[in-house]
């Protein structure tokens, strides 16, 4: 099977997601790609040049980003894995109108949920299907991604555990729902309604922490207040949302 498969068994969709497939596109259609050498780009990584980190610089500017928590840039890869996927080959790349999204760009945690337990069942506990199924790390403890046979991740994305803190991350955001389902029945909400309102609760939490937390952080308090207050400048769309390359392939 090929490491680029979302999941590894038939994936139904269910109320998660409203379309198949999403796209890519250009905010800024008409501006020109940049053309550089490549012995320019490399210029820029060398000792002391405008990409270089001035590690013996005192004060706060001395290292890259230091407003932000060591943690976060994995919580951003969390969140790219989450809207964008891109499985097309190599070579359709030059085209943009050939790429397609396996993602919905909805911050709807479809890499941890996928399909649900209808569509994606191999996910969830066999004995208690609002949960998830979670995996037994070498003492014996319950704080692992559940895995195969041959130790391969059963997750809604594979890319959530090419190393070992994205793996820990996505297996907080599982042990989160478990708990949110066992606060949910505690509180007597009916059986029926458990798994939708876990979902919607952690997916709420979730998209709070990326715009009051990640995104300030990452642009700063006053572009995204202004976000928030008067809605995006440039980022238009007509009928369903794209992701921007100008966002994927360059600011991100």
């Amino acid at each position: 099977m090929s490491i680029h498969s979302c999941v590894v068994a038939p994936h139904l969709k269910d109320e998660l997601s409203t379309t198949d497939t999403g796209k890519y596109g250009l905010m800024f259609a008409g501006l020109q790609g940049l053309e550089t050498d490549e012995t320019y780009l490399l210029t820029l990584g060398r000792e002391g040049s405008l990409m270089d980190v001035d590690t013996h610089h005192e004060g706060e500017g001395a290292l890259d980003n230091p407003r932000i928590p060591a943690g976060f840039p994995i919580f951003g890869q969390f969140i790219a894995h989450d809207i964008t996927a891109d499985r097309s080959l190599l070579l359709h790349h030059a085209r943009l109108e050939e790429l397609r999204n396996f993602r919905s760009p909805r911050l709807d945690l479809e890499c941890l949920y996928a399909a649900g337990p209808s569509g994606d069942p191999h996910l969830y506990d066999l004995n208690d299907l609002d949960t998830f199924l979670l995996g037994i790390n070498e003492v014996g403890e319950l704080n692992d991604l559940p895995r195969n046979r041959q130790g391969r991740a059963l997750v809604g994305d594979p890319r959530n555990d090419v190393h070992l803190i994205i793996s820990q991350l996505h297996l907080a955001f599982l042990k989160f729902h478990n708990r949110v389902v066992d606060l949910l029945r505690e509180q007597g909400t009916p059986a029926g309604n458990v798994f939708n309102e876990a979902r919607r609760l952690v997916r709420w939490h979730y998209q709070w922490i990326v715009a009051h937390e990640f995104l300030p952080l990452s642009v700063g308090d006053a572009l995204m207040n202004d976000l928030l207050e008067n809605g995006p400048r440039f980022y238009r769309f007509v009928e369903e949302p794209f992701i921007p390359a100008e966002f994927a392939d360059a600011a991100y």
